[in-house]
């Protein structure tokens, strides 16, 4: 559409020269009309002519636009361009100054490095020198060390053997001692094991001890389930084990005329009597006890 405004410019441009007189002189003689007007032929239609000189002013002042439009867009085209080199020298000058930062900071590291360097070596050189004199410090200190650990150790060794030698005499003499005392302690333990034995014996030849026997015995009967296959004249030795709270903590049968049956009813009915009763003279109590279960027929 523009290319075709372009290049039919004058043409458009005569039909809107005639369009607009047309208009003009129509709105003229609208306004001039009488109010009664009487019939009359219409009035001639007035051509405009559009000169040369008009057209090649158009056309100028066309090219004219055409030329600023020209200039704006070299004229941008070169503020463009100027940016882009002010913006390049821009970076370069950052490039430049970042290279040169990076060589001052590498020519000061390997000055660092240098003086690192120098300062280790003259401290390698004071610490072998202080190494050396440490060294011989040392090797006179370890020979007296070794003079004195030699002089000492003979000593030691003449009184490691006076103390072997009074060791081995008060051995003698403890050992002798231990004897006498275990001969002694044997002689009193053996004393009160017969002591013990004979009150033992004492108490269960007392009619405390079978008293005690006979309530045991009796509340084991008490407890006890006779089995059908029982018969009359049972007698069973029976073995119990006690804690001071009278407590069964086990049970066995050492002889019996009874079957198995009778044997686990005796054993079950001591288990249910438990705790059995206590002796009436707490001197009278062991640990194990060893009575007769006879039930009654």
């Amino acid at each position: 559409m523009l290319e075709f405004a372009r290049e039919h410019a004058l043409s458009l441009l005569v039909a809107a020269l005639l369009h607009a007189t047309l208009l003009t002189l129509l709105v003229t003689g609208l306004s001039r009309r009488p109010e009664a007007p009487a019939p009359a032929a219409p009035p001639p239609v007035q051509a405009v002519a559009i000169s040369e000189s008009d057209l090649r002013a158009a056309e100028q002042r066309r090219a004219d636009a055409r030329e600023a439009e020209l200039r704006r867009q070299r004229e941008a085209e070169l503020e463009r361009q100027r940016e882009e080199e002010a913006r390049r020298q821009a970076e370069l000058r950052e490039q430049r100054e970042r290279a040169e930062a990076q060589q001052r900071a590498e020519a000061e590291r390997r000055a660092r490095e240098e003086q690192e360097a120098e300062r280790a070596r003259q401290a390698e050189e004071a610490r072998k020198a202080e190494a050396a004199r440490k060294a011989e410090e040392a090797r006179q200190a370890e020979e007296a060390r070794k003079a004195e650990a030699a002089r000492k150790a003979e000593e030691a060794r003449k009184a490691e053997e006076a103390r072997k030698a009074e060791e081995a005499r008060r051995a003698e003499e403890a050992r002798r001692a231990a004897e006498q005392r275990a001969r002694e302690e044997m002689q009193r333990q053996l004393a009160m094991e017969v002591e013990e034995e004979q009150r033992r014996l004492a108490l269960q030849a007392s009619g405390e001890y079978a008293a005690w026997l006979g309530a045991i015995q009796a509340k084991v009967a008490r407890n006890w389930n006779r089995p059908p296959a029982a018969r009359p004249g049972i007698a069973c030795e029976v073995r119990v084990s006690l804690i001071p709270g009278m407590q069964v903590v086990n049970a066995e049968i050492l002889s019996c005329n009874g079957g198995e049956a009778v044997r686990r009813s005796i054993l079950a009915a001591v288990e249910r009597a438990s705790p059995l009763p206590r002796p009436s003279d707490p001197a009278l109590f062991e640990r194990s006890i060893v009575f007769v279960f006879k039930p009654e027929d």
